[in-house]
């Protein structure tokens, strides 16, 4: 397994739609922060949806593991930061630390699992050479 260099970073505000009725912030809701930050590391290194729909393949998630350390209430500001490590050909994962501002608080640590697959047939395909470069993996 490769760990990949390039820090990849971005920041939300949690809404309070985002909070169950606990008062912090709902365990579901902590991979959609993870998809949310994932789409601005793509934007970040140039790549868009667009670029999937020309491929034709897109990155599909397999396995996910969150480990819940601290909550999180509405008006929060989080830092979700990434690392990518290579698997091979046709997988990487994402490890992903959501932090809580201003105190550096860590409040989930996330590990997730991909595949590219081919969107006609649903069958795993090789990473696009594009995508690999974007995140040091060629």
């Amino acid at each position: 397994m490769q760990t990949l260099s390039g820090n990849l970073v971005s920041e939300l505000r949690v809404r309070s739609c985002d909070v169950d009725s606990f008062g912090h912030v709902n365990n579901a809701v902590y991979l959609m922060y993870a998809e949310a930050a994932r789409n601005d590391y793509m934007l970040q290194r140039g790549l868009t949806f667009a670029d999937f729909k020309r491929w034709n393949a897109g990155p599909v998630l397999f396995s996910a593991k969150l480990d819940y350390k601290a909550p999180a209430h509405t008006d929060d500001e989080l830092v979700i930061t990434g690392r990518m490590e290579a698997q091979g050909r046709t997988r990487f994962s994402i490890v992903h630390e959501i932090i809580r501002k201003p105190e550096q608080k860590l409040i989930c640590h996330a590990e997730l699992e991909f595949a590219f697959v081919d969107m006609t047939t649903n069958r795993p395909c090789r990473m696009p050479e594009q995508f690999a470069k974007a995140f040091g993996m060629i």
